[in-house]
Protein backbone atom coordinates (compact mmCIF):
# COMPACT_ATOMS: atom_id res chain seq x y z
CA UNK A 1 0.00 0.00 0.00
CA UNK A 2 1.42 3.65 -0.59
CA UNK A 3 2.34 5.54 2.08
CA UNK A 4 2.16 9.55 1.98
CA UNK A 5 6.43 9.50 1.38
CA UNK A 6 5.29 7.70 -1.83
CA UNK A 7 3.03 10.21 -3.08
CA UNK A 8 4.98 13.03 -2.36
CA UNK A 9 8.21 11.35 -4.03
CA UNK A 10 5.97 10.77 -7.25
CA UNK A 11 4.74 14.65 -7.07
CA UNK A 12 8.10 16.20 -5.96
CA UNK A 13 6.48 17.84 -3.11
CA UNK A 14 7.41 17.42 0.94
CA UNK A 15 5.00 15.13 2.55
CA UNK A 16 3.90 17.77 4.37
CA UNK A 17 2.33 19.52 1.12
CA UNK A 18 0.98 16.07 0.51
CA UNK A 19 -0.73 15.70 3.96
CA UNK A 20 -2.08 19.07 3.65
CA UNK A 21 -3.55 19.21 0.50
CA UNK A 22 -5.67 15.83 1.01
CA UNK A 23 -6.80 16.78 3.98
CA UNK A 24 -8.20 19.71 2.35
CA UNK A 25 -6.40 22.00 4.44
CA UNK A 26 -8.00 25.44 3.16
CA UNK A 27 -5.12 27.78 4.90
CA UNK A 28 -2.97 25.99 2.81
CA UNK A 29 -1.13 28.41 -0.03
CA UNK A 30 -0.21 26.26 -2.91
CA UNK A 31 -0.65 26.72 -7.13
CA UNK A 32 -3.59 24.67 -8.45
CA UNK A 33 -1.47 22.54 -10.83
CA UNK A 34 0.62 21.52 -7.39
CA UNK A 35 -2.47 20.84 -6.00
CA UNK A 36 -3.94 18.62 -9.08
CA UNK A 37 -0.12 16.98 -9.39
CA UNK A 38 -0.83 15.98 -5.61
CA UNK A 39 -4.31 14.15 -6.42
CA UNK A 40 -3.20 12.55 -9.91
CA UNK A 41 0.20 11.03 -8.06
CA UNK A 42 -2.56 9.89 -5.28
CA UNK A 43 -5.28 8.38 -7.45
CA UNK A 44 -2.12 6.90 -9.79
CA UNK A 45 -0.64 5.01 -6.69
CA UNK A 46 -4.13 4.55 -4.95
CA UNK A 47 -3.76 6.63 -2.54
CA UNK A 48 -7.01 8.40 -2.41
CA UNK A 49 -10.12 8.08 -0.43
CA UNK A 50 -13.04 8.37 -2.57
CA UNK A 51 -14.24 12.05 -1.65
CA UNK A 52 -10.72 13.33 -2.91
CA UNK A 53 -11.15 11.43 -6.15
CA UNK A 54 -14.53 13.94 -6.60
CA UNK A 55 -11.99 16.77 -5.57
CA UNK A 56 -9.37 15.69 -8.10
CA UNK A 57 -12.11 15.20 -10.99
CA UNK A 58 -13.16 18.87 -10.14
CA UNK A 59 -9.53 20.24 -11.33
CA UNK A 60 -10.03 19.13 -14.79
CA UNK A 61 -13.46 20.78 -15.03
CA UNK A 62 -13.15 23.89 -17.12
CA UNK A 63 -12.46 27.24 -14.44
CA UNK A 64 -15.08 30.43 -14.95
CA UNK A 65 -14.43 33.43 -15.44
CA UNK A 66 -16.08 36.81 -16.04
CA UNK A 67 -15.68 39.77 -18.44
CA UNK A 68 -16.45 43.36 -17.57
CA UNK A 69 -16.45 45.53 -20.46
CA UNK A 70 -16.71 49.60 -20.33
CA UNK A 71 -18.30 50.78 -23.33
CA UNK A 72 -22.01 50.09 -25.09
CA UNK A 73 -22.11 47.12 -27.45
CA UNK A 74 -23.00 49.56 -30.50
CA UNK A 75 -19.19 51.12 -29.48
CA UNK A 76 -17.98 47.97 -29.28
CA UNK A 77 -19.32 47.18 -32.84
CA UNK A 78 -17.93 50.38 -33.89
CA UNK A 79 -14.36 50.36 -33.18
CA UNK A 80 -12.33 47.20 -34.21
CA UNK A 81 -9.70 48.04 -31.24
CA UNK A 82 -12.12 46.49 -28.71
CA UNK A 83 -13.63 43.71 -31.38
CA UNK A 84 -10.13 42.54 -31.49
CA UNK A 85 -9.55 42.87 -27.88
CA UNK A 86 -12.00 40.37 -27.15
CA UNK A 87 -11.21 38.08 -30.29
CA UNK A 88 -7.93 37.43 -28.45
CA UNK A 89 -9.72 37.04 -25.32
CA UNK A 90 -12.06 33.87 -26.56
CA UNK A 91 -8.90 32.66 -28.25
CA UNK A 92 -6.40 31.95 -25.19
CA UNK A 93 -9.94 31.37 -23.18
CA UNK A 94 -10.36 28.24 -25.35
CA UNK A 95 -6.42 27.27 -25.77
CA UNK A 96 -5.92 27.50 -21.80
CA UNK A 97 -9.49 26.01 -21.28
CA UNK A 98 -11.20 28.65 -19.61
CA UNK A 99 -14.66 28.83 -19.97
CA UNK A 100 -16.36 32.64 -20.36
CA UNK A 101 -19.21 32.21 -18.14
CA UNK A 102 -20.40 35.95 -18.18
CA UNK A 103 -20.20 39.08 -20.05
CA UNK A 104 -21.06 42.13 -18.05
CA UNK A 105 -21.19 45.62 -20.19
CA UNK A 106 -20.74 48.91 -17.71
CA UNK A 107 -21.08 52.53 -18.92
CA UNK A 108 -19.47 54.72 -16.57
CA UNK A 109 -20.15 54.00 -13.13
CA UNK A 110 -19.76 50.27 -11.60
CA UNK A 111 -22.54 48.41 -10.48
CA UNK A 112 -22.30 45.39 -8.91
CA UNK A 113 -23.65 41.63 -11.01
CA UNK A 114 -24.33 39.02 -9.22
CA UNK A 115 -23.56 36.76 -12.48
CA UNK A 116 -19.83 37.76 -11.78
CA UNK A 117 -20.55 35.81 -8.28
CA UNK A 118 -18.13 32.71 -7.63
CA UNK A 119 -15.51 32.87 -10.69
CA UNK A 120 -12.00 32.16 -10.71
CA UNK A 121 -11.25 35.49 -12.36
CA UNK A 122 -12.35 38.53 -13.78
CA UNK A 123 -10.86 40.52 -16.81
CA UNK A 124 -11.72 44.27 -17.27
CA UNK A 125 -11.94 46.16 -20.69
CA UNK A 126 -12.14 50.16 -20.72
CA UNK A 127 -11.23 53.21 -19.80
CA UNK A 128 -12.47 53.42 -15.95
CA UNK A 129 -11.61 55.67 -12.74
CA UNK A 130 -9.58 54.99 -9.92
CA UNK A 131 -12.58 54.60 -7.88
CA UNK A 132 -14.02 51.88 -10.33
CA UNK A 133 -10.67 49.94 -10.07
CA UNK A 134 -11.01 49.78 -6.38
CA UNK A 135 -14.77 48.87 -6.32
CA UNK A 136 -13.88 46.20 -8.61
CA UNK A 137 -10.75 44.81 -6.90
CA UNK A 138 -12.38 44.80 -3.61
CA UNK A 139 -15.03 42.17 -5.02
CA UNK A 140 -12.88 40.24 -7.01
CA UNK A 141 -9.22 39.78 -5.61
CA UNK A 142 -7.92 37.78 -9.41
CA UNK A 143 -8.76 40.81 -12.17
CA UNK A 144 -6.45 41.21 -14.91
CA UNK A 145 -7.17 44.98 -16.46
CA UNK A 146 -6.68 45.70 -20.20
CA UNK A 147 -6.66 49.09 -21.67
CA UNK A 148 -5.75 50.68 -18.35
CA UNK A 149 -2.84 50.52 -16.12
CA UNK A 150 -4.26 51.39 -12.71
CA UNK A 151 -0.96 50.74 -10.27
CA UNK A 152 1.79 48.23 -10.94
CA UNK A 153 2.02 47.95 -6.90
CA UNK A 154 -0.70 45.75 -6.87
CA UNK A 155 -2.73 44.92 -10.06
CA UNK A 156 -2.29 43.04 -13.58
CA UNK A 157 -2.70 45.08 -16.44
CA UNK A 158 -2.01 44.95 -20.00
CA UNK A 159 -1.78 48.16 -22.20
CA UNK A 160 0.00 49.47 -25.68
CA UNK A 161 2.66 52.67 -25.66
CA UNK A 162 0.58 54.86 -26.88
CA UNK A 163 3.02 57.50 -25.31
CA UNK A 164 5.92 56.18 -27.75
CA UNK A 165 3.81 56.48 -30.74
CA UNK A 166 2.83 60.01 -30.21
CA UNK A 167 6.55 60.62 -29.64
CA UNK A 168 6.95 59.33 -33.22
CA UNK A 169 4.01 60.79 -34.69
CA UNK A 170 4.84 64.10 -33.24
CA UNK A 171 8.47 63.59 -35.12
CA UNK A 172 7.21 62.35 -38.15
CA UNK A 173 4.49 65.63 -38.52
CA UNK A 174 7.06 67.92 -37.54
CA UNK A 175 9.77 66.58 -40.12
CA UNK A 176 7.37 67.55 -42.90
CA UNK A 177 7.21 71.02 -41.87
CA UNK A 178 4.42 70.96 -39.60
CA UNK A 179 4.14 73.37 -36.63
CA UNK A 180 -0.05 74.37 -35.59
CA UNK A 181 -0.95 70.91 -34.90
CA UNK A 182 -4.25 70.45 -33.37
CA UNK A 183 -5.13 67.08 -31.17
CA UNK A 184 -8.66 65.28 -31.65
CA UNK A 185 -9.06 63.23 -28.66
CA UNK A 186 -11.33 61.14 -26.14
CA UNK A 187 -11.15 61.36 -22.22
CA UNK A 188 -8.08 60.19 -21.57
CA UNK A 189 -7.84 58.70 -17.15
CA UNK A 190 -4.88 59.39 -15.21
CA UNK A 191 -4.06 57.97 -12.22
CA UNK A 192 -1.77 58.97 -9.47
CA UNK A 193 -1.89 59.84 -5.91
CA UNK A 194 -1.98 64.21 -7.17
CA UNK A 195 -4.18 66.09 -8.10
CA UNK A 196 -2.04 67.13 -11.16
CA UNK A 197 0.55 64.96 -11.19
CA UNK A 198 3.78 65.27 -13.03
CA UNK A 199 5.14 62.50 -15.44
CA UNK A 200 6.74 60.25 -13.01
CA UNK A 201 4.11 59.95 -10.57
CA UNK A 202 1.38 58.54 -13.17
CA UNK A 203 1.03 54.93 -13.33
CA UNK A 204 -0.71 54.71 -16.88
CA UNK A 205 1.87 57.06 -18.84
CA UNK A 206 2.15 54.57 -21.78
CA UNK A 207 -1.36 55.01 -22.70
CA UNK A 208 -1.50 58.62 -22.82
CA UNK A 209 -1.91 60.36 -26.00
CA UNK A 210 -2.34 63.81 -25.08
CA UNK A 211 -0.12 64.42 -22.60
CA UNK A 212 3.05 63.69 -25.11
CA UNK A 213 1.36 65.78 -27.53
CA UNK A 214 1.28 68.80 -25.34
CA UNK A 215 4.36 68.60 -23.98
CA UNK A 216 6.41 68.65 -27.32
CA UNK A 217 4.35 71.38 -28.42
CA UNK A 218 4.63 73.51 -25.67
CA UNK A 219 8.60 72.54 -25.79
CA UNK A 220 8.61 73.91 -29.53
CA UNK A 221 6.43 76.81 -28.71
CA UNK A 222 3.56 76.18 -30.58
CA UNK A 223 0.94 74.85 -28.14
CA UNK A 224 -2.15 77.16 -28.59
CA UNK A 225 -4.95 74.94 -26.36
CA UNK A 226 -7.78 76.46 -28.82
CA UNK A 227 -6.73 73.61 -31.40
CA UNK A 228 -7.66 70.96 -28.87
CA UNK A 229 -11.02 69.13 -28.72
CA UNK A 230 -12.08 66.56 -25.82
CA UNK A 231 -15.53 64.77 -26.67
CA UNK A 232 -15.90 60.95 -27.16
CA UNK A 233 -14.36 57.85 -28.92
CA UNK A 234 -17.02 57.93 -31.74
CA UNK A 235 -16.95 58.55 -35.19
CA UNK A 236 -19.35 60.90 -34.70
CA UNK A 237 -17.16 62.56 -32.51
CA UNK A 238 -14.22 62.96 -34.75
CA UNK A 239 -17.08 64.35 -37.33
CA UNK A 240 -18.30 66.91 -34.77
CA UNK A 241 -15.18 68.01 -33.18
CA UNK A 242 -13.58 68.59 -36.53
CA UNK A 243 -16.40 70.80 -37.69
CA UNK A 244 -15.76 72.82 -34.38
CA UNK A 245 -12.09 73.38 -35.41
CA UNK A 246 -13.11 74.19 -39.23
CA UNK A 247 -15.95 77.02 -37.75
CA UNK A 248 -13.34 78.85 -35.43
CA UNK A 249 -11.22 79.49 -38.90
CA UNK A 250 -7.64 79.27 -39.19
CA UNK A 251 -7.13 75.09 -39.24
CA UNK A 252 -4.33 73.48 -38.43
CA UNK A 253 -2.05 72.09 -40.78
CA UNK A 254 -2.50 68.90 -39.36
CA UNK A 255 -4.30 67.03 -36.55
CA UNK A 256 -3.29 63.98 -34.08
CA UNK A 257 -6.28 62.19 -33.87
CA UNK A 258 -6.74 59.72 -31.00
CA UNK A 259 -8.31 56.80 -32.85
CA UNK A 260 -9.20 55.58 -35.89
CA UNK A 261 -12.93 55.91 -35.60
CA UNK A 262 -12.06 59.78 -34.43
CA UNK A 263 -10.30 60.02 -37.77
CA UNK A 264 -12.41 58.47 -40.06
CA UNK A 265 -14.87 61.30 -38.75
CA UNK A 266 -12.73 63.81 -39.20
CA UNK A 267 -12.10 63.06 -42.71
CA UNK A 268 -15.47 63.07 -43.60
CA UNK A 269 -15.79 66.74 -42.25
CA UNK A 270 -12.80 67.93 -43.98
CA UNK A 271 -14.13 66.55 -47.06
CA UNK A 272 -17.59 67.80 -46.78
CA UNK A 273 -16.01 70.90 -46.06
CA UNK A 274 -14.06 70.64 -49.64
CA UNK A 275 -10.74 70.55 -47.77
CA UNK A 276 -7.92 67.89 -49.26
CA UNK A 277 -6.11 65.60 -47.20
CA UNK A 278 -2.86 65.61 -47.14
CA UNK A 279 -2.79 68.59 -49.42
CA UNK A 280 -4.36 71.16 -46.75
CA UNK A 281 -4.46 68.69 -43.48
CA UNK A 282 -2.41 65.90 -42.67
CA UNK A 283 -4.02 63.80 -40.58
CA UNK A 284 -2.58 60.94 -38.10
CA UNK A 285 -4.28 58.29 -35.80
CA UNK A 286 -4.02 55.21 -33.64
CA UNK A 287 -4.89 51.35 -34.19
CA UNK A 288 -4.42 50.56 -37.59
CA UNK A 289 -7.75 49.21 -38.05
CA UNK A 290 -8.55 47.16 -41.28
CA UNK A 291 -10.59 50.17 -42.88
CA UNK A 292 -7.38 52.74 -42.60
CA UNK A 293 -5.17 51.49 -45.55
CA UNK A 294 -8.38 51.46 -47.76
CA UNK A 295 -9.62 54.76 -47.26
CA UNK A 296 -9.29 57.54 -48.97
CA UNK A 297 -6.15 58.53 -48.47
CA UNK A 298 -4.62 55.65 -46.57
CA UNK A 299 -4.89 56.93 -42.92
CA UNK A 300 -0.88 57.16 -41.24
CA UNK A 301 -1.46 55.45 -37.74
CA UNK A 302 -0.17 54.11 -34.81
CA UNK A 303 -0.90 49.94 -35.39
CA UNK A 304 -2.18 48.52 -32.18
CA UNK A 305 -1.66 45.03 -31.47
CA UNK A 306 -5.10 44.66 -29.64
CA UNK A 307 -5.37 41.09 -30.56
CA UNK A 308 -2.36 40.52 -28.35
CA UNK A 309 -3.53 42.26 -25.83
CA UNK A 310 -6.18 40.44 -25.51
CA UNK A 311 -4.21 36.63 -25.23
CA UNK A 312 -1.80 38.46 -22.93
CA UNK A 313 -4.50 39.46 -20.46
CA UNK A 314 -5.64 35.69 -20.25
CA UNK A 315 -2.01 34.48 -19.48
CA UNK A 316 -1.92 36.88 -16.83
CA UNK A 317 -5.32 35.75 -15.21
CA UNK A 318 -4.16 31.99 -15.53
CA UNK A 319 -0.80 32.72 -14.21
CA UNK A 320 -2.75 34.42 -10.86
CA UNK A 321 -5.17 31.55 -10.69
CA UNK A 322 -1.90 29.23 -10.48
CA UNK A 323 -0.90 31.03 -7.47
CA UNK A 324 1.62 33.92 -8.59
CA UNK A 325 1.30 36.81 -6.06
CA UNK A 326 3.58 39.49 -7.67
CA UNK A 327 1.41 41.89 -10.04
CA UNK A 328 2.16 41.87 -13.32
CA UNK A 329 1.93 44.72 -16.53
CA UNK A 330 2.51 44.14 -19.81
CA UNK A 331 2.89 47.08 -22.25
CA UNK A 332 2.79 46.37 -26.25
CA UNK A 333 4.42 48.53 -28.31
CA UNK A 334 2.91 50.01 -30.95
CA UNK A 335 4.35 50.24 -35.07
CA UNK A 336 3.30 53.41 -36.62
CA UNK A 337 2.21 52.72 -40.88
CA UNK A 338 3.10 55.76 -42.84
CA UNK A 339 0.73 56.30 -45.47
CA UNK A 340 -0.93 59.07 -47.67
CA UNK A 341 -2.77 61.11 -45.34
CA UNK A 342 0.11 62.95 -43.94
CA UNK A 343 2.70 64.79 -46.42
CA UNK A 344 4.93 68.26 -46.47
CA UNK A 345 3.35 71.16 -45.28
CA UNK A 346 1.93 72.98 -48.34
CA UNK A 347 0.84 76.30 -46.99
CA UNK A 348 2.68 79.69 -46.52
CA UNK A 349 1.24 80.32 -43.27
CA UNK A 350 1.24 78.03 -40.57
CA UNK A 351 -2.32 77.60 -40.47
CA UNK A 352 -4.96 77.13 -43.46
CA UNK A 353 -7.21 79.59 -44.30
CA UNK A 354 -11.07 78.71 -44.14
Amino acid sequence: MASLKDVAKAANVSIATVSRVLSEDETLSVADTTRKRVYESAKKLNYLSLSNKKKASLLNKKKSIGLIIFCSKDYEYEDEYFISIRRGIEAECLRFNLNISSVVRQEKNWTEDTSLNDLHGVIVVGNISPETVQQIYAKYNRVVFVDESPGTEKFDSVTSDFYSATIRLMEHLISLGHKNIGFIGGQEIIHSSYQEPELDSIDNLEKLRFVPYKKIMERRGYYNDQHVYIGDWSTDAGYHLMNQAISKGQLPTAFITASDPLAIGALRALHDSGFHVPNDVSIVSYNDVELASYLNPPLTTAKVFSEEMGKSAVKLLNERMEGRDIPTKIVHPCKVQFRESSSVNNQDNCSVTV
